[in-house]
């Protein structure tokens, strides 16, 4: 990406592997809302070009001399942090931290004021879990690392703000794994069904049921949910209904509010409700002093589990999958990133792995726009 709206296929030198780090053939790597943002300006990048990706599912093919006692060539691997960047090259080097491997953890101050380790978090992937499927293990473990910093009670009504990739994942781990009730909102109802789909009992648009859950408000004095997870990307101003304040009149006085993604662009947000319940506003830190990325590791070994057993079926998280030297459709995936109800594209590199058919498939669960015994208000989120 040599700028905002500028993709195209290119060259970069092969990563030299150093003591610390494994070299990986890239495998798979799904588009994240991070890398739209610099595709779109919203982002900014101290250096261009730069290469996008970092959902990721990678071969090892070099070993450094520190990790050959964990490690080795022919193992995949997919990480949680340490970059945005790397993950469309063909070859891509990162500092693995596996699980229970606390003692190698190291960190830096950074230039965006927080602590932030100089290892990725990582898991050697199962053999069975198709490379283009394992490329949601790294939203996953985002969204697991807010639910269980943060997590609601068993049997809490929560509100889940859109219904964009992670929101589906977050839907089945509150629904599946937490135990809790779940209300859903968004203002595309292509996405609201998938929610529906994966477990969510009950659906607004607020672009257009906004009276209706301003009526819920009203019947039941300010408790309609116990929790609400914000997954909003940024909202616009002039949009119409603000569904974060609605969210906040929706939250019972003392309830949790927990923002989970950062948004690309500053964004407002009402205080009066935050004072007048006495809401308590949290998220997962990124700073590895308050979460450190040997707790991070463990997390995304939890994914492994969530999803290799079932309890979170990935699928949904998918539209399609292209082929990541692919010029045009890559750059097609970028444009319409969100559009009309999709959800991620999965990019796959052919050679290591056939397409993956069919992605977007979810079996009916209970709960549907016209369902019985639900009542299906859909909701909906800002983007």
């Amino acid at each position: 990406m040599s700028q905002p709206g500028q993709l195209r296929l290119g060259s970069v030198a092969d990563p030299v592997c150093q003591p610390d780090e494994v070299v990986l053939r890239t495998e798979a790597v799904s588009i994240c809302s991070t890398d739209v943002s610099y595709f779109r300006g919203h982002l900014s990048s101290q250096t261009w070009p730069l290469v996008p990706g970092h959902e990721y599912v990678g071969r090892i093919v070099d070993v450094g001399s520190r990790l050959a006692d964990a490690l080795r060539p022919g193992d995949r691997l997919c990480y949680w942090g340490q970059t945005d960047f790397g993950g469309m090259a063909e070859f891509r080097a990162i500092r693995p931290l596996l699980p229970g491997q606390s003692e190698r953890e190291t960190t830096w101050f950074t230039e965006r004021g927080f602590t932030d380790a100089d290892q990725a978090a990582a898991v050697v992937v199962p053999p069975h879990l198709p490379s283009g499927l394992a490329t949601a293990l790294e939203p996953l473990t985002s969204v697991l690392r807010s639910l269980l910093s943060n997590p609601p009670r068993p049997g809490d009504t929560c509100a889940v703000l859109g219904c964009g990739p992670s929101s589906v994942l977050a839907v089945q781990v509150l629904r599946h794994h937490l135990g809790a009730d779940v209300i859903v909102l968004d203002r595309d109802e292509n996405r609201l069904r998938t929610a529906l789909r994966c477990g969510a009992r009950r659906g607004f648009n607020p672009a257009r049921q906004a009276g209706e859950i301003a009526q819920l408000i009203g019947d039941t004095q300010g408790k309609v949910v116990d929790y609400v997870f914000d997954a909003l990307p940024h909202i616009d101003a002039g949009t119409g209904v603000d569904v974060r304040e609605l969210a906040m009149g929706m939250l019972r006085p003392g309830g949790t509010y927990v923002l989970y993604g950062a948004s690309a662009l500053p964004q407002q947000i009402s205080t009066w409700l935050i004072l007048a319940k006495g809401l308590e506003l949290r998220a997962a830190p990124f700073d590895v002093a308050a979460f450190p990325m040997a707790r991070s590791a463990r997390v995304l070994e939890l994914a492994v589990r969530l999803v290799t057993s079932g309890l979170v079926d990935v699928r949904p998280v998918f539209t399609k999958t292209v082929d990541l030297r692919d010029e045009k459709g890559v750059v097609e995936a970028f444009e319409r990133y969100g559009r009309d109800g999709a959800m991620k594209t999965s990019m796959v590199t052919y050679a290591q792995e056939p397409a993956l058919e069919p992605l977007g498939a979810v079996p009916a669960q209970r709960g549907s726009l016209n369902g019985a015994g639900a009542q299906a208000e859909v909701l909906a989120s800002q983007g």
